[in-house]
């Protein structure tokens, strides 16, 4: 399972990566397109699509690293279990507003598919889908966050970091 987790965060990565790649390509060759009195009549809606799911799945990628904003500044000093109580407190908190948005964006996805972007022939929907699909796999990061810190609350030395999946967060402190 760890194997299959780790080659969908880099299939996952390389997705992010080639759809934000494709954003700035797309929107730098449309700028100078335009130069020419040629533009890209689709490159907006296009953008527009790519950024929505771009910027989820660069979400669950952040999270994943533990490169989402926080607050260490104020938690830092405290003892480790507390830190961790605190975690599991921010993670519950979390849990139940991702939910939320898989619930609230299926709503919203099913009400924009009937609209389509306006120069594309594909639902708008498909921009507004990536809200419930990113939802699902933060929920799964961060069922694999929780899970951890569980596992590891009462070993002192333990941190949370799951920028490798295979080190399932363990990081000794200096």
């Amino acid at each position: 399972m760890k194997k299959i987790y780790k080659i969908f965060c880099k299939f996952e990565t390389i997705i992010a990566c080639a759809g934000f790649f494709a954003i700035i390509a797309m929107t730098f060759g449309n700028a100078v397109l335009r130069l020419f009195n040629k533009p890209i009549i689709a490159s907006d809606d296009i953008c527009t699509l790519l950024f929505a799911w771009v910027s989820f799945l660069g979400a669950d990628i952040a999270m994943r690293s533990n490169r989402l904003v926080s607050m260490n500044l104020a938690t830092m000093n405290l003892p480790i279990k507390i830190q961790k109580v605190l975690s599991l407190i921010v993670y519950g908190i979390m849990f139940a507003i991702l939910c939320l948005f898989v619930v609230k964006g299926y709503q919203l996805a099913k009400m924009n598919w009937a609209r389509f972007f306006n120069t594309l022939t594909i639902s708008y929907g498909w921009a507004t889908l990536s809200l419930p699909v990113c939802s699902i796999l933060m929920l799964i990061t961060l069922s694999i966050k929780i899970y951890i810190t569980v596992r590891n609350f009462n070993d002192n030395s333990f941190t949370i970091d799951m920028h490798d999946p295979d080190n399932e967060g363990k990081e000794k402190k200096a």
